[in-house]
Formats: C-alpha cells, structure tokens, sequence
C-alpha cells in the first residue's frame, strides 16, 4: 500500500507534462530575416507594393511592428533584400550552363538564355526587381540598384558587370560592332528583359515562347555582329535544353 501514492504522484506529474504547451524553437536572427523577406515577398505579389506596410509584413509573420525593425530599417530596405537575393539566382542561371572551352559569342547566348530563364522562373520578383518604380532606388551600372551610397557592389551591379565583361571580351577580338561596351550591354540587357516582360504580362497571349526566344537572341546578335562575320552563318549553340 505505501507505494501507491508514489505511484499515482509520478501519473499526475506524467498528466501535468502532456498538458504543457510545447516549447517552440526560437528563430535565429538570419532565419527570422528570411521569414519576413518570404511573407514580404508574398504580400507584395498579392497586394501591389503600395498597398503593403512594414505593420503588414510584421503581422503576416506573427511579429510585433516593433520587431520587424530590428531586421529591416524600413520597407525599402526590405525591397532590397529581396532585389539581392534575385540577382543572386539570376547570376547563378546565367553561369550554370557555361563551360571554359565555349567560344565566346555561345558564351553571350547561352548568358542571355540563362537571363530569360532566370525571370520567367520568378516573375513576381522580376516584376518587383524591372517593373516596378521603387522609391530611393537608383540606377547605375545599367541596373537599378540598392538604396543609399554604397561603396560594395551589389548584386545587381555584379549581374550587370558579368554581362558587360564578356560584351568587352567581344569588342576586344572585334567579334562585334565597334562601340561602347556599357551602352551596348545595356542594348542587350533591354532587348532580353523585353521578351521576359512580354510572356510574364500577357500570359494568355498564344505564344510560341521557345521559337519566339530563340529569335529574339538571334535578333540580338544579327544587330551587333559585323555585316562580313562568319558568326551570322553559324548555327545558334545557347539553344534550350530539351525535356
């Protein structure tokens, strides 16, 4: 009989136990910012950019408003942090198909076809990034970057450079038309953000996307290459993978 007590104290701990509620881990610092940057993300594309405050974004992830600036000093600043982490992945898609041995006018295709890729695989985020008048950014190096003064490059200047580089290496064989390689990559940069743009806007149009991609790269390089190039005669090697 003495040990029955015993016995239905350790239930009675056991039953208060499975009645607490579950201790829930906190969010280190770096994921907290991923998590409102992703509902930021999701607001945006819901709601337009207006219409979205920093209150919003700090409710839909279960935050107090004052919370939400320990990570963000204002909107804009989370803006950019959504515009960095696109330009990242846009970097990635226009580098992952390039091999050392690639000639170098393959290596632009195939550069521009990773681009198209890269925004028609996020439109909302490329809507955001090339659609969208942000207040505070500004333009530089063909791409509008990130708000303030910045001495570090960005993403976005990064994304930029890579393109205008291998537009240098191409005037400096005279694989191309003479001229100016910022405002040449520039050209190239506005022609593949105009058929990106086109097929994320009107998506019920009856297009053909993979035939009308493929033109508009040959169009781009039937205007910059040099009237006697060998190149027009070749066949296009950037063409897309096929499933």
């Amino acid at each position: 009989m003495p040990a029955k007590p015993a016995k239905n104290a350790a239930s009675a701990r056991k039953a208060a136990k499975s009645v607490l509620p579950r201790r829930i881990r906190r969010l280190s610092p770096a994921e907290r910012r991923l998590q409102i940057i992703d509902a930021a993300r999701a607001l945006f594309a819901e709601g337009g950019l207006a219409q979205v405050t920093m209150r919003n974004i700090a409710r839909h992830v279960g935050i107090t408003q004052a919370a939400i600036y320990q990570h963000f000093e204002d909107k804009e600043a989370v803006l950019f942090a959504i515009a960095d982490g696109f330009f990242a992945q846009l970097i990635e898609r226009m580098q992952e198909r390039l091999t050392e041995d690639m000639e170098p006018l393959d290596r632009l295709r195939t550069m521009m076809r990773g681009y198209i890729e890269a925004g028609l695989a996020r439109p909302e985020e490329y809507r955001l990034v090339f659609m969208t008048d942000i207040p505070g950014f500004r333009r530089e190096g063909g791409l509008r970057v990130g708000p303030g003064d910045n001495t570090e490059p960005t993403t976005g200047q990064l994304a930029f450079g890579f393109l205008e580089e291998q537009v240098r290496v191409l005037l400096k064989a005279r694989l191309i038309r003479p001229g100016d390689a910022e405002i040449t990559a520039e050209a190239i940069w506005a022609a593949g953000h105009g058929v990106v743009s086109l097929l994320i806007t009107h998506v019920g149009f009856l297009w053909a996307p993979e035939k009308l991609i493929d033109a508009q790269i040959e169009m781009i390089f039937n205007g910059i290459l040099p009237d006697d190039s060998l190149a027009r005669r070749k066949a296009p090697q950037a063409r897309s993978p096929k499933a």
